[in-house]
């Protein structure tokens, strides 16, 4: 009787909140009445099982599985996707980031309505800092009552543990100093020339990048079950995830990383693919999503000094933007004055645990000479401001690896790490050796939508290779005028099988001169 006079009590907050008319979307109604104080979100790390926002969270996770209608917890899921697929989310595009973070904000203001606790904000799993699943969703009761938290059909036990080339601090910290935007974030669509709604559920249509292809696609493999598939977001974890990766995007853009100015990616508007608390549609632009506080919450880190390109040099600006045109020429363009190509197709069989995939690529060792004899950073990069790294990283040439179109099987609980010329190679290769470039996954089904119909894409992700060619060769080695990059499966969970394969139809290694 006490839970059914709580949802009674919870319900009458939702009919007295009436915060959003209906004839108006969010941003028109917050641009109204001015910008909401924005609410901490916070970690998980050290947080008690009864603290307020931990049973807002269970409150509102069970009042809208209970609910039906368009503000309801299958209602909301199915906008990301269900059993047949995807739904409007884009994966594998330069629209993950804002779509994910509008996505939440809906999760967010429901909650607060249906509870009536307008103090809540989501928190986050800082899965960098607690590598297992945090105990409030693995305990299958809280109170003596069933946990609306858990969630049966997870393959990550409470013990299991996610290991440091998936969310390790060096990860985080290569993530940090990227840039431009689509080094971080994911590219562009291939071949995209205008704002059709089309473009953000063209699943796979851009080249992922370490934020979403290693933490972002692994964590979900590694919770597994639903999380592992399209409609993950029937898994209450899936916000805390979503969370720490849009709480990534804020400190990159904290540390001075600079969003697309690109029209093409801040002016699309999802058009309709979200529901204010009242049931109407909330349909926000890209450029109304770049800052979390006008959206009504922040994070608890202490803000880092921001820096922008625009403070930058011109020199730095200018390497930028040459780093633009790697994601802005079209496939199979002619790459621009000041990058050198390299492609190779592939046909040896598909990587396993058992046998690593290598695709050697001939490549001028001219042209590789200046990225092997590149420096170190100076200090270790926790000595240094974000900003000051990352004009590291645009100083000087660098070595991008492409590997596009990949066909996988069974990649729920399999890592896939990238080795370069290790002649000895195999499964128990720490990540530690010099040869190591860098771990990704993949995250549900083969592909989803396309733009304009027909086949459905194939996931691409870009890794930095230039830290490994250095690392490797050093200023004084000559490189090779042959590249090798190997790719080698293994268990995501320690002790699962990694049945895993992978095969790219094709490998582009691009060269960006100093």
């Amino acid at each position: 009787m006490a839970n059914s006079r709580r949802d009674v009590l919870l319900q009458g907050a939702v009919i007295g909140a009436g915060i959003i008319a209906a004839n108006t979307t969010g941003m028109e109604a917050w641009a109204q009445n001015g910008p909401p104080a924005p609410k901490l979100r916070r970690s998980l790390h050290g947080m008690s099982l009864n603290d307020p926002i931990l049973q807002t969270w269970r409150d509102g996770v069970r009042l809208l599985k209970s609910a039906n209608g368009d503000v309801s917890w299958a209602s909301f899921a199915a906008i990301h996707g269900n059993d047949a697929g995807w739904g409007l989310c884009p994966h594998g595009n330069w629209y993950f980031l804002p779509w994910h973070r509008a996505y939440l904000l809906m999760y967010e203001r429901a909650v607060r309505q249906l509870t009536g606790n307008s103090d809540f904000a989501l928190p986050y799993w800082d899965w960098t800092l607690d590598r297992q699943m945090p105990q409030a969703f693995t305990d299958q009761t809280y109170n003596g009552q069933p946990n609306p938290l858990f969630e049966p059909q997870r393959d990550a036990t409470p013990t299991d543990s996610l290991p440091d080339s998936v969310v390790g601090q060096a990860v985080i910290n290569q993530m940090l100093q990227e840039s431009p935007f689509e080094t971080f974030g994911t590219s562009r669509p291939d071949g995209q020339d205008n704002v059709d709604q089309s473009w953000i559920v063209c699943e796979f249509c851009g080249v992922s990048g370490t934020l979403e292809g290693t933490p972002h696609n692994n964590v979900h493999n590694f919770v597994g079950g639903i999380m592992a598939t399209a409609g993950s977001s029937r898994d209450p974890i899936f916000m805390m995830h979503h969370c720490n990766i849009d709480r990534i995007w804020w400190l990159w853009r904290q540390g001075g990383g600079a969003d697309s100015p690109d029209p093409l990616w801040s002016g699309m508007t999802f058009q309709n693919n979200f529901f204010n608390p009242d049931g109407t549609r909330f349909s926000p632009r890209v450029s109304e999503m770049l800052t979390p506080e006008p959206l009504g919450y922040t994070y608890v880190e202490t803000p880092i000094a921001t820096v922008s390109l625009s403070g930058m040099s011109t020199a730095l600006v200018m390497r930028s933007n040459k780093f633009t045109s790697l994601w802005s020429t079209p496939r199979g363009g002619a790459r621009p004055a000041g990058i050198a190509s390299y492609s190779a197709q592939v046909t040896q069989p598909a990587a396993t645990l058992a046998k690593y995939l290598e695709v050697p690529i001939d490549v001028d060792a001219a042209a590789l000479a200046p990225v092997a004899a590149r420096p170190s950073l100076p200090s270790g990069f926790e000595s240094l401001s974000l900003a000051t790294a990352r004009q590291h990283y645009l100083d000087g040439p660098r070595c991008f690896a492409f590997l596009r179109d990949f066909d996988f099987q069974k990649n729920k609980n399999t890592e896939y790490r990238l080795f370069l010329n290790c002649d000895y190679l195999s499964a128990s290769t720490p990540t530690t050796d010099r040869h190591y470039v860098g771990s990704f996954g993949f995250f549900g089904s083969h592909g989803g939508h396309s733009h304009g119909g027909g086949e459905p894409k194939k996931p691409s992700i870009s890794v930095d290779l230039t830290a490994t060619i250095a690392r490797v060769y050093g200023p004084v080695a000559t490189p090779p005028g042959k590249l090798r990059l190997q790719i080698q499966p293994v268990a995501l969970r320690a002790g699962g099988n990694a049945d895993g394969s992978a095969r790219p139809a094709s490998v582009e290694v691009a060269i960006v001169s100093g």
